[in-house]
């Protein structure tokens, strides 16, 4: 997977940058709670609504409506011939690739994205490649995503629980099995 950064943040060996969560953080969110982290983020300056962050996922994923909506065509994509194979184990064939630029605050990397067409209540996941290309902690229990900038500043995106509680709703019909929103 290819994460690069638009403009490197300089990293002093000698500083260790500390990136926290405080009572504070807690405002504005929910309790009790059990929400996936649901972000809004530009890809390629178009607002992305519905984006999952997941830790556990080794690529970032693009749904083909999220592709459609970004007025991208197949023309731009990459082929690949290896299927993803989720804990399923069922495989799942690609459309292709696409290096998009993602935006969050000063920050800008280039995101290698794999297009499936599958129906998701989410627009794309967000996974380790991005976290650890943005230096980015991920908390689902403060809802948000923290970074240092390029600056040197600690950032904070937040997440929407509405989406993540509309999302889970609409994850699953009545007979188990996804559904479009």
């Amino acid at each position: 997977m290819m994460i690069q950064p638009s403009s490197k943040r300089k990293i002093d060996a000698c500083h260790t940058w500390e990136i926290m969560f405080t009572e504070q953080d807690m405002e504005g969110v929910s309790f009790p709670h059990n929400d996936a982290l649901v972000l809004s983020i530009p890809f390629q300056w178009k607002m992305v609504r519905r984006v999952l962050i997941d830790q556990g996922s080794s690529v970032e994923i693009l749904y083909y409506s999220a592709f459609k909506a970004l007025v991208l065509t197949q023309y731009q994509l990459t082929p690949v011939n290896a299927p993803l194979v989720g804990f399923t184990g069922i495989p799942i064939y690609q459309i292709g690739k696409i290096v998009l630029p993602v935006y969050v605050s000063s920050m800008q990397l280039n995101v290698e994205f794999i297009v499936v067409n599958l129906l998701s209540p989410y627009n794309a996941i967000m996974g380790r490649n991005w976290l650890h290309g943005m230096k980015a902690i991920a908390s689902t229990l403060y809802q948000c995503v923290r970074f240092i900038s390029e600056s040197g500043q600690q950032e904070t995106i937040r997440g929407d629980q509405m989406a993540s509680k509309k999302c889970f709703v609409n994850s699953v019909s009545e007979n188990g099995k996804a559904k479009e929103v």
